[in-house]
């Protein structure tokens, strides 16, 4: 008997994804019927079933995870069907290969998919921002007027700087500013709303949710909508704003709202989904959390942003959720 090596179980589990991201791919086939494959697709799914034994019990589960996370599998169907119809074409020109050229072709292709179909508007951000950074990566700029920025990783803005103004768009992420006075107008633009500054030091940042402005010294005047009257925030405070219309003021721990800039993630009581949010921008490829009621468990605890894949082990170990890999990187949450 052959022994099932790890490698062998990761291969098996990649491609009875591939064959149940195929199903999916069909229009109203939420129950994955095989009988919506054409003649030869379904021969090519059988004679890999019957190859080995590993390969049917990897195909069960595959199926019942998709079942059970139908919604969200469904997004990810229509970016990564045409890499199996590559990969299945590919297999039929070398029968005598086929399983093999597969399994190879289904990392190789699907890497680059999901590199290619994971949040193209961050792509197109980039290239018309002024600055960007990376995930994971935290990048300080100074400006022509000599205020300093840092870029929270996966973060992008705009900046235009003239006689009379001093205008920034934050487009995604988060950023500091240090803003050095020169007797000009400092406005931040953030979603609908704009931070005019009245002091030096204080970060905005873009989440799902909305935008939160954070000031750790000095005061800014918040407006979640041009023209409506704005809210002034000192040092320690933060307020949310979200389609022009903004929370209440809170009170926050400066070492907690602003950990990041030393390469921390600090967490208390979070919402699971919303520290997946802070996750994700350290973390190389998407992750999707396909449990509602488990991204509303709170996490706790300080971590180094430096290896994401701890944090993610810590929550797993309090909350008892599965990770799952799909070919490519895409990290499942369940």
């Amino acid at each position: 008997m052959t022994p099932i090596t790890p490698a062998s179980r990761q291969q098996s589990e990649d491609v009875a994804l591939l064959w149940v991201t195929r199903l999916a791919a069909e229009p109203d086939n939420r129950q994955l019927a095989e009988a919506r494959l054409s003649p030869q697709e379904r021969g090519d799914l059988q004679r890999w079933l019957d190859a080995d034994t590993g390969n049917a019990q990897a195909y069960a589960r595959a199926r019942q995870l998709w079942q059970l996370t139908a919604m969200p599998a469904a997004r990810l169907a229509g970016e990564e069907d045409a890499a199996l119809q590559a990969i299945l074409r590919r297999g039929r020109q070398r029968p005598r290969r086929r399983l093999a050229a597969l399994a190879i072709a289904a990392s190789l292709l699907f890497a680059a998919v999901s590199m290619l179909a994971w949040q193209p508007e961050r792509w197109i951000d980039n290239l018309q921002a002024d600055y960007s950074s990376a995930p994971g990566q935290l990048r300080t700029v100074t400006l022509a007027d000599g205020s300093e920025v840092t870029l929270d990783g996966d973060s992008a803005l705009d900046v235009s700087v003239t006689d009379s103004a001093r205008n920034v768009h934050l487009r995604r992420g988060a950023a500091f500013f240090k803003v050095r006075h020169t007797g000009q107008a400092f406005v931040v633009h953030a979603d609908t709303g704009e931070v005019t500054v009245l002091g030096t030091r204080f970060e905005v940042r873009r989440e799902a949710h909305g935008t939160g402005v954070t000031v750790e010294e000095g005061r800014v005047a918040v407006s979640p909508l041009p023209g409506i009257a704005a809210q002034v925030l000192t040092a320690g405070e933060r307020i949310d704003y979200r389609d022009g219309h903004a929370g209440a003021l809170q009170s926050v721990d400066p070492r907690q709202a602003f950990a990041w800039r030393d390469g921390r993630l600090s967490f208390r009581r979070v919402p699971l989904a919303d520290a997946l949010a802070v996750v994700q921008r350290y973390y190389p490829q998407r992750i999707v959390l396909l449990d509602s009621s488990l991204g509303a468990r709170p996490v706790s605890g300080e971590f180094s942003s430096q290896d994401p894949t701890v944090v993610l082990a810590a929550f797993q170990a309090v909350l008892g959720f599965s990770q799952q890999r799909l070919p490519g990187g895409t990290l499942l949450i369940h």
